[in-house]
């Protein structure tokens, strides 16, 4: 860190770093879109690397916790989160294997379909979509749907 540049760009990461836990790729583009050179860039990172102020895993592990407390995205979309990161996907795997080990997906989904009258056909699609979109692979998915009987058996049972 003996050039200025490079002093420069350090202290303007750790000042990131205060802010906010960021991967490799995170720092890198913000150091980038603010004009340090490409040399100073990659000098900075690795050193915030060895010195551990970043690492991936440690990211990783905090995102996918984060997203399992808010208990609204399925899988798909946290994994899908994390790769935007910057994240590579072995660090992604090693860190799902960790954090998700006892996440049980469809209880997830289970909680957000009580937020839908399921008697309602428009609301059960709904619920369908939001679920899909939210990355909740499809055999979850029907298996939420069919816990609740569609009002069209219901209607037979009357007749």
């Amino acid at each position: 860190m003996d050039q200025p540049e490079n002093k420069e760009a350090y202290l303007y990461a750790l000042r990131l770093l205060a802010q906010r836990d960021l991967s490799v790729e995170e720092m890198r583009q913000r150091l980038l879109r603010r004009r340090f050179q490409t040399d100073a860039v990659n000098m900075v990172v690795q050193h915030l690397v060895a010195e551990g102020a970043i690492n991936d895993l440690r990211v990783a592990r905090e995102s996918i916790a984060f997203a399992l407390q808010r208990a609204r995205s399925g899988p798909l979309v946290i994994r899908h989160k994390l790769a935007q990161r910057g994240i590579d996907r072995d660090t992604i795997d090693v860190a799902w294997q960790d954090g998700t080990a006892e996440v049980n997906w469809l209880a997830i989904a289970e909680a957000i379909k009580e937020r839908y009258d399921m008697r309602d056909p428009r609301q059960r699609a709904r619920c369908a979509r939001y679920l899909d979109r939210q990355g909740f692979p499809s055999s979850v998915i029907r298996v939420v749907m069919a816990t609740e009987e569609s009002p069209e058996k219901e209607r037979d049972t009357w007749l």
